[in-house]
């Protein structure tokens, strides 16, 4: 130090310096000349008032990063099935509706299968005119108990059939007496004057099981004490014997002598064949009471 220098003087230099130095707004703050340039300058920490102090947020934890070679490896189960992906359903067109294709196996074939509608039934034609008129021949027919029956016959397509009765049995003929014709110019005669009997005609036809047929037949009967009762028979069996207890009788629809008469039946079949019988019936040995049929037709009505 200068010997010359008062030491008064450097003391108030020494506390004035300071003063200026702040004074002036020096910006940084003066280094010691004998420390280093890179000491750590120490601040006085500020005491903190804990009433106005705020709790720190706490901060998530960041996850470790682990070193690749450390990093967990997927081990694939050899017995899983693979997944496939979800598939997206492709939209249908709004115009256009889905159209469902079925193949028709012989189960499903066999129970949509539609029946068939029936057949319209045509009817058979009628029965009538010819042999169901008597207009055809007439074979000759001998009485068979014995009769003499000069120049007895029966219309082709038909049997005769009579019954002993007290005195005697009928007679059959053909008829050539228009008054006792009803069409045509023929009609089949059966005798009755002084007899007691049944006698008449049947013949057997083809039928359709079920089905109805109607039957026709006109009658006239000469005037006798004992009138003769006429009847229609039907044996659904196609029997031939008249007495059967098969056989059906309708009494004729009216009657009444000296005219002709008509009677109309309606039956339904039950087999393949039906017998008709036509017979008359004289219930006194009396005088009169000849009997011709005619024009007998059958008519087939379906089921």
């Amino acid at each position: 130090m200068n010997k010359h220098l008062n030491p008064t003087w450097f003391v108030m230099v020494m506390i004035i310096w300071p003063l200026l130095a702040c004074l002036i707004g020096a910006p940084g703050t003066a280094i010691p000349p004998e420390r280093p340039a890179n000491f750590e300058i120490q601040t006085a920490t500020p005491t903190l008032d804990p009433r106005r102090v705020t709790p720190p947020v706490e901060e998530k934890a960041e996850a470790a990063i682990l070193p690749l070679s450390d990093a967990p490896t997927h081990t694939p189960d050899p017995r899983a099935q693979p997944t496939p992906p979800p598939s997206s359903p492709t939209p249908l067109p709004i115009t256009q509706a889905p159209t469902l294709e079925i193949t028709p196996t012989a189960e499903l074939t066999q129970a949509v299968t539609v029946a068939p509608a029936p057949l319209p039934i045509t009817p058979d034609p009628p029965l009538q005119g010819g042999e169901w008129d008597f207009e055809t021949d007439f074979i000759p027919w001998p009485n068979p108990y014995g009769e003499p029956c000069p120049g007895a016959a029966v219309a082709s397509g038909w049997t005769a059939f009579v019954e002993q009765g007290p005195y005697g049995s009928s007679c059959m003929n053909e008829n050539l007496y228009q008054p006792n014709v009803f069409s045509g110019l023929k009609s089949q005669e059966i005798t009755f004057d002084f007899i007691s009997a049944n006698s008449g005609v049947f013949r057997t036809i083809p039928t359709q099981p079920g089905h109805r047929y109607s039957i026709v037949a006109y009658a006239k009967h000469d005037h006798s004490l004992s009138p003769v009762n006429m009847a229609l028979g039907i044996d659904l069996t196609g029997g031939n014997v008249w007495t059967a207890e098969t056989v059906q009788w309708f009494a004729w629809d009216s009657a009444s002598e000296d005219t002709w008469l008509e009677t109309e039946e309606t039956i339904t079949a039950t087999g393949e064949q039906m017998t008709i019988f036509i017979k008359g019936f004289h219930p006194m040995a009396e005088q009169g009471g000849k009997t011709v049929i005619d024009n007998v037709s059958v008519t087939h009505l379906g089921p």
